[in-house]
C-alpha cells in the first residue's frame, strides 16, 4: 500500500472522523463562551467608564439627565450627577423602607423618599442605609426625613425591576417607581419620575441622613482572561485530533516498512531450503567384475551427464522423501551383495 493511500484511509476512517465532529463541537463551545466572557468584559468596561465619566462631574438638572420622565435612563446618563431644589414628602406613607439591602454583610434597608422639586417634578430618593433591628425585619432607628426646602445633589440610578412578593406595610421589595406611585399621595405619584430614582450625595442644609451607600465598583474582573482562556483551550482540540492523526500515520508506515523489509529475507530463506533438499544423483556402483555398472552411469567413467539426465528442481514432500530413502537402503544392499561376491 503507498504511502498516500495509507494516509488517506486513516484520515477517512470512521474514528478520525467520529473525531473530527467531537473537536468541532468542542470547539465551538469554547467560542461560545469565551465570546460570552468577552461580552461581560464589554459591559463591565463599559459601565467603569460611564461611572468615571458621570460620578464627579458637575451637577447638571434633571431635565438634562432625564428629558422625558416617563422615558427609562439612558446608560450613558446612570450616575449623573443632578441637583434639585424643593422638599421631601414627609407624609407617614411617603417614606418607605427597600428591604434586603445589605452593607458591609450586614442585613438593612433604603431609606426611601419622594422628593418634588421646584416646578413640580418628584423623583423617588434613596437618603441612605438603615440598618435592621436584631429581632424583627424593620429598620433600626431610622432618621427623620428633613422637612422645609433643601437642595439634594443626587446621582441618577436606573429604575429597577419587579418581583412577585407580599409588601409588608411601609416597605416594598425594589426601587420601581411605577409601582410605588400607588402606595403614595395622589399629588405626589401624578408628577413622578417613573424611569430611574436618584441616590443622595449631599443636601443642603445638612440633616441626619443614613449610612451613604457604597461607591460603585468600577473594576472589570477577570472576565477577558477568562475569555482568552476559552479561546485557547478551543485550539487545544484540533491541535490534539492533528496530532493523534499524525502519530496514527507515523506508526502505521513504520509497520508497513517493516513488513517491506522483511519479505525478502523470508523469500530467500524459502529459496535455500528447497534448493537444500534436492536428491543427490547415485553414485555410480562396481559391478561384480570391478567394471562400472552400466545402469548407474550415464557414460563413461568421468563423463558428464547428459542434460536430460539432470534432475528438475521439485518441491520436497513426504513422497518425494520416501522414494529418496527406498533408493539409499537398495544402494546399501548391493554394496553388501558386492562385497560378498568378492569375498567368493
Amino acid at each position: 500500500m503507498s504511502g498516500r493511500s495509507l494516509r488517506s484511509r486513516i484520515i477517512l476512517s470512521r474514528d478520525t472522523l467520529v473525531g473530527l465532529l467531537i473537536v468541532l463541537l468542542c470547539a465551538a463551545i469554547c467560542v461560545g463562551l469565551g465570546l460570552w466572557q468577552y461580552g461581560r468584559f464589554e459591559t463591565k468596561r463599559d459601565t467603569a467608564a460611564v461611572i468615571a465619566e458621570n460620578y464627579s462631574a458637575d451637577p447638571v438638572p434633571l431635565a438634562e439627565a432625564l428629558p422625558d420622565p416617563a422615558q427609562p435612563l439612558a446608560a450613558n446618563e446612570r450616575w449623573r450627577v443632578v441637583e434639585m431644589t424643593g422638599s421631601y414628602c414627609t407624609d407617614p406613607g411617603c417614606v418607605l423602607y427597600v428591604r434586603n439591602r445589605p452593607l458591609n454583610s450586614q442585613v438593612g434597608f433604603w431609606q426611601l423618599a419622594p422628593f418634588t422639586a421646584e416646578d413640580g417634578t418628584t423623583l423617588l430618593v434613596v437618603r441612605g442605609w438603615v440598618p435592621a433591628q436584631e429581632t424583627a425585619s424593620q429598620p433600626l432607628d431610622p432618621p427623620a426625613v428633613p422637612t422645609g426646602t433643601t437642595t439634594v445633589t443626587v446621582r441618577m440610578r436606573p429604575a429597577e425591576g419587579t418581583v412577585d412578593r407580599q409588601d409588608p406595610p411601609g416597605q416594598v421589595q425594589t426601587v420601581t417607581p411605577e409601582a410605588i406611585a400607588a402606595k403614595l399621595p395622589a399629588g405626589v405619584a401624578d408628577s413622578l419620575v417613573t424611569g430611574a430614582y436618584g441616590e443622595l450625595a449631599a443636601e443642603d442644609p445638612e440633616a441626619a441622613r443614613p449610612q451613604a451607600l457604597e461607591s460603585p465598583d468600577t473594576s472589570l474582573g477577570p472576565h477577558l482572561s477568562y475569555a482568552f482562556q476559552w479561546w485557547i483551550f478551543a485550539l487545544f482540540f484540533p491541535a490534539a485530533l492533528v496530532y493523534r492523526t499524525r502519530k496514527l500515520i507515523q506508526d502505521a508506515e513504520a509497520e508497513q516498512a517493516v513488513a517491506a523489509d522483511t519479505a525478502p529475507a523470508r523469500s530467500r530463506g524459502a529459496h535455500e531450503g528447497e534448493g537444500g533438499d534436492r536428491a543427490e544423483p547415485a553414485a555410480p556402483q562396481d559391478g561384480p567384475d570391478g567394471s562400472a555398472g552400466s545402469s548407474d552411469t550415464a557414460g563413461k567413467a568421468g563423463s558428464p551427464a547428459p542434460p536430460s539426465s539432470r534432475r528438475e528442481h521439485r518441491p520436497v514432500t513426504a513422497e518425494h522423501d520416501r522414494r529418496r530413502r527406498a533408493r539409499r537402503r537398495s544402494h546399501d544392499e548391493e554394496e553388501e551383495d558386492a562385497l560378498i561376491d568378492q569375498q567368493r
